[in-house]
């Protein structure tokens, strides 16, 4: 929902949007399979010492979503800012302020690099809230859900990567010679701009590699060891109220659950 927000804006701004397989792999395939195999975590074999915040508007929840917003926000940002200081971008700079037709402003460099950055964040994410911090066991003991992790980022630095008629699907590195019909069509679309592809330099599919992997690093990395780890030390000493409620006495062991 926040990655999407952002796009929503960022396309708008630009008067572009994503093509049809695009949004069947953000609004479908992958929010489905990222949202229902997090909850299949495991519990962790020891009580912890706290209960989970239930609280919407707390500190820890706010600092968690609203930290994780903001970063991905700045490597989106970060992302367009390469993209515009290319000199190979210079003359294939999207221009049209036609919006009629949905089918015909997806192709372009601006749309492929906000896919691939903001793509990667509907993952990226999921993987932060898969950390259970202590009421959860290990992060990697949730099976479902790194098979379907490893198996979109394989899919995403695959199409990020090559020029195939699989990156093609999304309208990634393509061209006319490798490009696949639509969702809703039954023969290939031909590239929709004036250079007929929308293949980038190597060099720069690199560093959009980098930039996701990066990216990844920090937002686990935040909302393990700044939100998880930091906060519960350090908010109480800062005036903030706790969100989380520490277990009585004797009501940590299994058998005082049960009772």
């Amino acid at each position: 929902c926040q990655v999407e927000s952002i796009n929503q804006v960022v396309n708008a701004y630009l008067s572009i949007t994503f093509t049809e397989w695009c949004w069947v792999f953000m609004d479908g395939i992958w929010t489905i399979t990222m949202a229902f195999s997090l909850p299949l975590a495991e519990a962790a074999k020891k009580l912890s010492s706290k209960r989970p915040t239930a609280s919407l508007l707390g500190p820890h929840t706010l600092m968690s979503a609203c930290g994780i917003l903001a970063t991905n926000f700045l490597f989106l940002v970060i992302a367009l800012l390469a993209l515009w200081g290319q000199d190979w971008f210079q003359c294939r700079k999207w221009d049209s302020e036609d919006v009629s037709d949905v089918t015909t402003i997806g192709d372009n460099y601006e749309t492929s690099v906000i896919f691939i950055v903001t793509g990667y964040q509907y993952i990226s994410s999921a993987a932060a809230y898969n950390f259970g911090y202590t009421f959860r066991a290990n992060w990697f003991r949730n099976y479902v859900f790194i098979f379907f992790f490893v198996l979109w980022t394989v899919f995403h630095f695959t199409a990020t990567l090559t020029a195939t008629k699989f990156s093609c699907i999304w309208r990634l590195n393509c061209d006319n010679e490798n490009a696949v019909r639509f969702v809703t069509s039954t023969e290939p679309e031909a590239i929709y701009n004036n250079f007929n592809t929308t293949v980038m330099p190597m060099s720069f599919r690199v560093v959009l590699l980098v930039l996701m992997i990066v990216n990844l690093i920090a937002i686990c990395s935040w909302d393990y060891f700044v939100v998880n780890m930091a906060l519960p030390k350090v908010g109480p000493k800062m005036g903030m109220a706790e969100d989380s409620q520490h277990v009585k006495s004797g009501e940590g062991t299994l058998e005082a659950e049960l009772n």
